[in-house]
């Protein structure tokens, strides 16, 4: 696959769920294009969302909170009642968000605006002009904002849970263990 975004632009691209505090890898899937058919009924939900289901399920009843970037963040995470908790970025285009909490050019800088559920708090904050993020959060259930930074503590504890796969990235990089193939299994297996 190729991501132009990335250090290594062309590879195989595997969806990982790691810890943010040891940087481990809890569970894994190869991701193949498209949805591989299974003969339970197709599910109403987004191809992301059912992705973050498969790769929280060796999670299940653990207490954990799962913190993920605004591809996989969705409203419709709210199935993700059993046990767990959710915090994410949100993309402007994502189904389910009021009007109010896209971003606007005529907000002030560190403007914070809550949104409450019964089971989710979306937030859209201001951090630069002309910019704004909204985030996702079935763990905060209040609007409390850090007053040092005049940030949401929803930010700031997105901000110190994301960079479990980006760590295990850099420690697997660091020591290198690659060798010239053209057959996948040994790619996947053993990575660079």
């Amino acid at each position: 696959m190729f991501i132009p975004s990335k250090p290594a632009k062309y590879g195989i691209k595997v969806q990982i769920l790691t810890d943010a505090t040891t940087h481990y890898m809890v569970n894994a899937e190869i991701y193949c294009g498209t949805e591989i058919e299974t003969a339970e009924p197709k599910s109403k939900l987004s191809n992301p969302t059912r992705v973050v289901l498969r790769l929280a399920q060796y999670v299940e009843g653990t207490k954990r909170n799962i913190t993920g970037d605004n591809r996989y963040s969705s409203v419709e995470l709210e199935v993700l009642k059993e046990k767990k908790t959710y915090v994410g970025t949100l993309k402007r285009n994502k189904r389910g968000i009021p009007l109010e909490f896209l971003p606007h050019r005529n907000r002030q800088v560190d403007f914070s605006i809550f949104g409450f559920s019964a089971s989710n708090t979306i937030v859209s904050h201001v951090p630069k002009k002309g910019k704004g993020v909204s985030l996702l959060s079935s763990m905060h259930p209040s609007s409390s904002i850090n007053q040092d930074t005049l940030k949401p503590e929803i930010i700031h504890f997105y901000n110190e849970t994301t960079s479990g796969v980006a760590a295990l990235f850099a420690k697997c990089a660091k020591y290198s263990t690659s060798r010239r193939t053209n057959r996948w299994p040994v790619a996947i297996f053993h990575p660079s």
